[in-house]
């Protein structure tokens, strides 16, 4: 009997906890592809379910959970705030940016032909 796609997302979330949970236990970062290997995905086959809404809301949940692990490890435990950073400005677990890594913007104004004899 074919499974309908509730019962499937519902299975991928119960997964992804399982592997969140286990993670907990060992004190150890959930990542990404830990978390792949944990359910049997392969990158090709996360980017197509992650296409299907039902299936990307359980990975942006996922990935919610890496960024609050990575916040409150970065507050609370000490010596840990760089590594946390630099886990968080990756894509994947935030896509965080540093102010001075912003992309820097100019205006230009062209100002020829105003002006005292620009109509001359």
């Amino acid at each position: 009997m074919h499974k309908t796609r509730t019962q499937r997302a519902a299975e991928l979330r119960q997964g992804i906890e399982e592997y969140f949970n286990a993670r907990r236990e060992e004190n150890r970062f959930p990542t990404e592809a830990g978390m792949l290997l944990s359910l049997g995905l392969s990158e090709e086959e996360y980017k197509k379910l992650s296409e299907d809404r039902m299936f990307k809301k359980e990975f942006e949940r996922a990935r919610l959970a890496r960024m609050d692990w990575l916040e409150n490890q970065m507050v609370t435990e000490s010596g840990r705030s760089s590594g946390c950073m630099n886990a968080l400005k990756q894509e994947k677990n935030g896509g965080y940016a540093d102010k001075a890594a912003l992309r820097e913007q100019k205006l230009v104004v062209c100002l020829s032909g105003v002006g005292r004899g620009a109509a001359e």
